[in-house]
């Protein structure tokens, strides 16, 4: 037997044995106002505002952690600390360099290059002096030579004049006589001649005094002079010297002062890199994960954390996808690392914002201030009210598809609510005041028309068109074709 004999079989016998039975009264429902809301709806994860990716910015072995997850911190605290050593060294090094360059300033500053200089150029000068008194005396004493020997040559010349004269006199006086009997003046004759010899002698000697005399001055003032200009080259030098050390000297204190300057910041960066074998919590929160023990090596942090659009709240398992990518590419099943890679994580647990990426077409309707509903898996008893705070205005590709990460302030204080809970979103993108309104499923749609089956007082189902307005998720607005207390019936038709 076929199924469809099997069918009306069981109808006959069924009516058969039970009679004749009418159907059960139509389901229908009231025309009457309702608020209507459309929206989309995604999902995504809870993210803690204020989580902060912590880490040494030089690597290291840890030498203490002084916090576990879940202990709260305040600022300032020491949460943990690697070996200091080889900062402590180069904090010594700079220190030193530092010493080396402040001692160098003072010994320019203290320098007696400029004052030697001028000590200098005050001796040449001297000399100057004393080379020119000296060639003036003796070009003094020359004259006065010179003078002496003038003054002999008319004494001399006179002298030899008188010789000459007492010869000529003797010679007159003796020749009458001369020779036979010689008188006294022919006895004299030959003293005389010596005498006119010897006095032509002297006046030849003053005569060559006088010439040496002048010669000797004209050695003397060549000399002198030359003496003169060694000595004022000797100034000309001292004096350059000294304009050199002064033009130098504030050249030479503000190089050294740079170098201080230098040597200071050495210091400074030595000392930061020291501080920085501590680290420190920079704000209040809760430790919520934290990787390493006393005695690893922890790698530098160069990690950071991706916020989602509009807080401080990390994108949800942003940090965790290089890590988990690689262990992808690995073939490697093990759980994610808490945290990605940083060494801590610090949460404020106390304000949690919904972090959901969108489709492209529905992050379009999203905009700041729209009304939002949440669920939470983990907390299925409760659904939370929410606010758009931002949408993002860059998209990001998840799994092939273009999608927009939208965020969500959850102001609940439920204390079920945890970091990384999932979460799913409807965002309201149009809402109405209280307006006429059927369930969605008594309309019944063809093309662009609409109708519904009004159920009259005597039972009559009457199908009538109308026109719609907003869609919500359960109820449509009618804007035409009904009035409120009317019946429709479910289902769509008779």
């Amino acid at each position: 037997m076929t199924l469809p004999a099997l069918v009306v079989v069981s109808a006959l016998t069924l009516g058969a044995c039970g009679g004749s039975q009418s159907a059960g009264p139509p389901q229908t429902a009231r025309v009457e106002p309702a608020s209507i809301s459309t929206g989309v709806e995604s999902s995504g994860s809870v993210s803690a505002l204020g989580a902060t990716n912590l880490g040494f910015s030089t690597g290291g072995q840890l030498t203490s952690v002084r916090v576990s997850v879940g202990d709260q911190v305040t600022p300032g605290q020491i949460v943990a600390t690697i070996d200091d050593f080889n900062a402590r060294q180069q904090l010594r090094n700079a220190q030193s360099q530092l010493a080396a360059q402040e001692a160098n300033y003072n010994r320019v500053k203290d320098g007696t290059a400029v004052g030697g200089a001028q000590n200098s150029v005050d001796a040449a000068a001297s000399v100057v002096s004393a080379t020119r008194r000296q060639a003036d005396a003796t070009l003094r004493s020359d004259d006065a030579a010179i003078s002496a020997a003038r003054a002999a040559i008319p004494q001399a010349q006179a002298g030899l004049a008188q010789a000459q004269a007492a010869l000529a006199a003797d010679i007159a006086a003796c020749q009458p006589t001369y020779p036979t009997t010689p008188p006294a003046p022919c006895q004299k004759i030959p003293a005389d001649q010596y005498g006119v010899q010897s006095a032509q002698q002297g006046v030849q000697t003053v005569q060559q005094q006088l010439l040496q005399a002048q010669q000797k001055r004209n050695v003397d003032a060549a000399a002198g002079n030359l003496q003169v200009a060694s000595a004022r080259q000797g100034q000309v030098s001292a004096q350059n010297g000294l304009d050199s050390a002064s033009a130098d000297r504030p050249n030479t204190l503000d190089a050294a002062a740079a170098a201080v300057d230098g040597a200071r910041t050495g210091v400074a960066q030595a000392q930061k890199a020291l501080d920085n074998t501590t680290l420190r919590a920079p704000a209040a929160g809760t430790v919520s994960a934290l990787n390493g023990v006393v005695g690893e090596y922890v790698a530098p942090s160069s990690s950071t954390t991706p916020l989602a659009p509009g807080a401080d709240a990390p994108i949800p398992g942003a940090a965790q996808a290089a890590g988990g990518a690689a262990g992808t590419a690995t073939g490697a099943a093990s759980p994610t690392r808490p945290g990605g890679t940083q060494f801590l994580v610090l949460q404020n647990v106390a304000r949690f914002a919904v972090v959901v990426p969108f489709q492209e077409v529905d992050a379009a309707k999203i905009a700041p201030q729209q009304r939002t509903t949440v669920s939470l898996d983990a907390i299925p008893d409760r659904t939370f009210d929410g606010t758009v705070l931002s949408v993002a205005p860059s998209s990001t590709a998840i799994g092939g598809s273009v999608e927009y990460y939208v965020t969500i302030a959850l102001p609940s204080t439920d204390p079920r609510v945890h970091d990384g809970q999932s979460a799913q979103a409807t965002v309201i993108t149009s809402e109405s005041d209280q307006k006429i309104s059927v369930p969605n499923s008594a309309l019944h749609r063809q093309g662009d028309k609409a109708t519904v089956t009004v159920v009259e007082p005597d039972g009559r189902q009457v199908p009538t068109p109308v026109t719609t307005g907003l869609v919500g998720a359960d109820r449509t607005e009618i804007t035409s074709g009904l009035s409120q207390g009317q019946q429709v019936l479910l289902g769509g038709g008779a």
